[in-house]
C-alpha cells in the first residue's frame, strides 16, 4: 500500500500560467490518481474527485487554514466558523435544512427579470463606447447587486457592501496572513450592518431573502442570532466573489472563441448549456480543499488523519477519460457528466441555482448587445491561491 510520499510530485507554485498547469496535470493523470504537491495531496480524475467530494472521511479545512495564517480568535474567527463552508455533520446538514428553501429554482427564477433590468443598465452607457474594463464596469457590480436585490438590502448600500465583501475575501487566500486587519475591518462593518437588517426585518417583514432567514423553521428549530449573521455574510460573499470572477472568465473564454459569441447571440436557448461549458472550461473555483479526519485507504494509497488534499475540480472537468474533446470550448457540445465546479456531496454550493441563473440571463444579452467580442489588451489576474478570474479584463467589440 502506497502513501502519498510514493505518488508523484507537481510543485505547484513553480507553474503560474493556467495552461500549462494543465498539460502538467494531464501528463500526471496517466501515472496516477491523486499527485503530491509541497501542500498535500491532489486529485486529478474524475472518478476519485467525485467520490471524494461526498466522502465523510473528509472535512471542510477553512478553520485550520485561517488559524494557520493568524486567525486564532475574534470576530472574523467566530463568523467564518459559522459558514456553511466551515461545517460538517449535523450541524452543516441543519443549517442548510434550514435555508435550502429559498434557493430552490422556483424561489430563484422569480429574480430573472430584475437580473436582465440590472445587467442592461449597467451595459447600455457603455455600449456606444465599443469598449470597456469588463470587470470594472459589469462584473464588479452585477452580482452583488442581484445578491442585494435578493436580500433586501436598499440600493445606496451596495457598494458598501463591494468594499466589506472584498476585503472578507482573503480569508479563502494564501495572503490572508497579509490582509488580517483588512478582513477583519469588513467583517465589523458588514456584521453590524446585518445585525441592523436581521433586527429591521423581525419588526417590519418583507418579501426578501433576510426576511425568509429570519422566519426559517423546521420542526421548531430556528437561527440563532450568530447563525444569521454569519449565514447572510457567507452567503452574500459567495454569492458575490464567486459569481464576479466566473462571469469574467465566461467573458475572457468568449473573446478567445468568437464563433461560440456569435453562436449565442443568434441561439439564445443556448444559454444553460452555455453556462455549464464555461464552469467546466475554466472555472472561478478550480480545487476543493479538504481534510482527511480519520486514516483510510483508497485504491492503492492510504491517507492518514490531518492530510491536506485538494480535490481538482478543474482537473476533473477535463478528464478524457468520461469527457470528449476536453480542452474544446463548445457551448452545443452534450457533456454526458455534469461539470463539477459548484463541488459535491454535502457541500455542492447552496446557491449553485441561484448562480446559474445570474449567469444564463447575462451572457445571451451581453452576446446580442456587444457582437464582435474580442480582448482589447492583456488581462491582469488575481493571485493564484483561492477564489480566480481577473482583477481587469479590457473588451471591445462592434
Amino acid at each position: 500500500m502506497r502513501t502519498l510520499d510514493d505518488a508523484p510530485l507537481l510543485d505547484e507554485f513553480r507553474v503560474e500560467d493556467r495552461v500549462e498547469r494543465q498539460a502538467m496535470l494531464d501528463e500526471l493523470r496517466r501515472q496516477s490518481w491523486v499527485i503530491r504537491t509541497l501542500v498535500g495531496g491532489l486529485v486529478i480524475d474524475r472518478e476519485h474527485v467525485q467520490a471524494l467530494l461526498a466522502d465523510k472521511r473528509l472535512r471542510s479545512p477553512l478553520i485550520p487554514f485561517i488559524e494557520m495564517q493568524g486567525v486564532t480568535g475574534g470576530l472574523l474567527h467566530d463568523r467564518t466558523s459559522l459558514f456553511p463552508l466551515s461545517m460538517d455533520g449535523p450541524d452543516h446538514i441543519r443549517i442548510r435544512t434550514l435555508v435550502r428553501k429559498a434557493f430552490v429554482p422556483s424561489a430563484v427564477d422569480r429574480h430573472r427579470p430584475l437580473m436582465r433590468d440590472l445587467l442592461t443598465s449597467l451595459v447600455e452607457p457603455v455600449i456606444a463606447d465599443g469598449r470597456c474594463d469588463f470587470t470594472a464596469v459589469v462584473a464588479e457590480h452585477y452580482p452583488i447587486q442581484v445578491m442585494c436585490h435578493v436580500l433586501g438590502v436598499p440600493t445606496d448600500d451596495h457598494e458598501d457592501f463591494t468594499t466589506w465583501i472584498k476585503a472578507i475575501a482573503w480569508t479563502l487566500s494564501l495572503q490572508l496572513a497579509e490582509h488580517i486587519d483588512e478582513a477583519e475591518v469588513g467583517m465589523k462593518q458588514l456584521d453590524e450592518y446585518v445585525g441592523g437588517l436581521v433586527e429591521q426585518r423581525r419588526g417590519q417583514p418583507a418579501d426578501d431573502l433576510v426576511n425568509e432567514l429570519v422566519q426559517a423553521e423546521d420542526a421548531g428549530d430556528r437561527l440563532s442570532d450568530d447563525e444569521l449573521h454569519s449565514l447572510i455574510i457567507g452567503l452574500l460573499f459567495a454569492g458575490y466573489d464567486t459569481t464576479r470572477n466566473q462571469l469574467g472568465l465566461a467573458i475572457h473564454a468568449f473573446a478567445r472563441h468568437p464563433d461560440q459569441w456569435a453562436l449565442l447571440a443568434s441561439r439564445p436557448e443556448l444559454a444553460p448549456r452555455a453556462v455549464e461549458e464555461v464552469m467546466r472550461y475554466d472555472g472561478a473555483v478550480d480545487v476543493a480543499p479538504r481534510m482527511v479526519a480519520e486514516d483510510f485507504e483508497l485504491d492503492g494509497y492510504r491517507f492518514t488523519a490531518g492530510t491536506m488534499l485538494f480535490l481538482s475540480t478543474a482537473a476533473a472537468n477535463r478528464d478524457p477519460a468520461v469527457t470528449a474533446r476536453p480542452d474544446a470550448f463548445d457551448i452545443t457540445a452534450q457533456r454526458d457528466q455534469q461539470q463539477l465546479t459548484f463541488g459535491g456531496g454535502p457541500h455542492y454550493c447552496l446557491g449553485a441555482w441561484l448562480a446559474r441563473a445570474e449567469m444564463q440571463e447575462a451572457l445571451p444579452l451581453l452576446a446580442a448587445a456587444m457582437p464582435g467580442l474580442a480582448l482589447d489588451g492583456e488581462p491582469t489576474w488575481r493571485p493564484a491561491g483561492g477564489i480566480f478570474g481577473p482583477d481587469a479584463l479590457p473588451i471591445r467589440w462592434g
